[in-house]
């Protein structure tokens, strides 16, 4: 008797539907993650940023997103949803399961909840990387810092007093990172 799961594909988690409100989920390499829904101060901090990526994306003719599908890749088949994206030249996910869009996009950011592990969070990274990704940005809420990595794999931590920007992926955004961590 075996106790193996079939992996899913792109077009069968497309067809599924979110079994319970407080979880969210990703497609990671055919078999389904679920993570619990994260609180308010995540969601502060994830509104801050997108919001200030908005106001730079709309200068700049980019695209940005919360928490969309982004094909990272068909074999094995894999979807995650960042918690914020930009994508300098926008493209559409017409035509693709779920109409998520294929590949990574340009900026990947991700803000730590209380639940994600060291772990968890590196195979993000990577998996980002991976399908093309040139900075994800790693944003503790309770460190106070956002730690920048590179397409390249080298990384920097900023604090709470330094400023974030978009280095030459996208040029001309910077917001202090007090901005991002005020308490209201």
């Amino acid at each position: 008797m075996s106790t193996e799961t079939a992996l899913l594909s792109l077009d069968d988690y497309a067809g599924l539907e979110e079994p319970d409100e407080r979880y969210v989920s990703d497609l990671v390499r055919g078999v389904v993650v679920r993570e619990p829904r994260p609180g308010p101060p995540h969601g502060r901090v994830q509104m801050r940023i997108g919001y200030a990526l908005e106001g730079w994306a709309r200068r700049a003719g980019a695209d940005v997103t919360a928490e969309s599908g982004y094909i990272l890749s068909d074999e094995p088949a894999t979807l995650r949803g960042p918690d914020v994206a930009v994508v300098v030249h926008p493209r559409s996910g017409e035509g693709e399961p779920g109409g998520w869009i294929r590949g990574a996009p340009d900026v990947v950011v991700e803000v730590l909840s209380p639940s994600d592990t060291s772990t968890a969070m590196q195979e993000k990274t990577l998996d980002y990387l991976q399908a093309g990704a040139k900075l994800v940005w790693i944003v503790d809420p309770r460190a106070r810092t956002v730690t920048v990595i590179r397409a390249d794999r080298t990384a920097r931590i900023l604090r709470e007093l330094e400023t974030l920007d978009g280095e030459d992926v996208l040029r001309g955004f910077s917001v202090p990172l007090e901005e991002l961590f005020a308490e209201r």
